[in-house]
């Protein structure tokens, strides 16, 4: 990290990922490594007990191993345009936690930022929904929706057998094209013609007309359309800002890009303050 940032590892989180993309294509590998065999098995279990125990799960010892590591997706940000309550355009529905854009967060999420989108604007989306809602309709009671399910330890949830395993439907590769898609040239380091090349191979997929329409079909239908969101919204952001980052637009350009991204089914990508 020495070659990428003066804080090394405790630089931002998008310099991180980027270093280690770099690196992994540098060495031609699939992760890099994180070394915390320094700190005693005493230190790690009570300063990281689940990712310790993790890890432990896997055989990896992190007292005496080193874990490989590589970045996922959690560099992406944005979300579901909400008012300071939750409300989004569309009349009951509502939107909070890391699905939602309230304007609290910037180009680079941070933890703390998460907690409070999920803990206040949850909140305040719940107070609003009862606000908002029909007087006949303000109890839990006549709330839409299954019942949810039952302990796996309680009685009745013991008489029920055990249910098989689903079959992998055809959704399945065209799930697993997404993300390929999405790794290859919507990641980390982006260009334009890639980012073209991703928005014209998503477009190319039929993700609609599921045999046995579903939950799987539903998750598959949302998550091509996400796809397509991030892909169009990083074509049209020509600059480099947080998380996302061009090799082709390297640096920041707040005179026409300092704003959000707003993105409307049928409508371009448009930016506002």
């Amino acid at each position: 990290m020495k070659r990428y940032h003066e804080a090394q590892e405790l630089a931002p989180r998008d310099i991180v990922a980027r270093a280690i993309v770099s690196e992994m294509q540098r060495t031609q590998s699939t992760h890099v490594f994180l070394d915390m065999t320094k700190k005693s098995e005493e230190f790690l279990k009570k300063r990281f007990p689940r990712i310790y125990e993790t890890c432990r799960g896997y055989g990896l010892d992190l007292a005496t191993d080193m874990a490989p590591v590589c970045p996922a997706a959690h560099y992406m940000m944005g979300g579901v345009k909400t008012d300071l309550w939750g409300r989004t355009s569309l009349a009951g529905l509502y939107a909070a936690g890391e699905t939602a854009a309230t304007g609290v967060h910037g180009a680079n999420r941070l933890a703390s930022n998460s907690l409070l989108e999920g803990l206040v604007f949850g909140a305040r989306a719940g107070q609003a929904m009862i606000k908002d809602a029909p007087a006949g309709k303000r109890s839990g009671a006549a709330l839409p929706g299954s019942p949810a399910p039952l302990p796996e330890n309680s009685s009745a949830a013991q008489k029920e057998p055990p249910k098989a395993a689903p079959k992998p439907l055809p959704a399945c590769s065209r799930l697993t094209k997404i993300r390929d898609v999405m790794w290859r040239e919507v990641g980390i380091l982006r260009r334009g013609k890639e980012l073209a090349e991703a928005i014209k191979q998503l477009q190319s997929m039929e993700v609609s007309g599921e045999e046995k329409p579903g939950r799987p079909a539903r998750e598959l239908r949302n998550l091509h359309a996400l796809a397509l969101l991030i892909a169009r919204s990083a074509l049209a952001r020509e600059e480099s800002r947080g998380s996302h980052y061009r090799s082709d637009f390297a640096f920041r350009n707040d005179e026409d890009f300092g704003k959000h991204s707003a993105v409307q089914k049928g409508e371009e990508v448009r930016f506002e303050e």
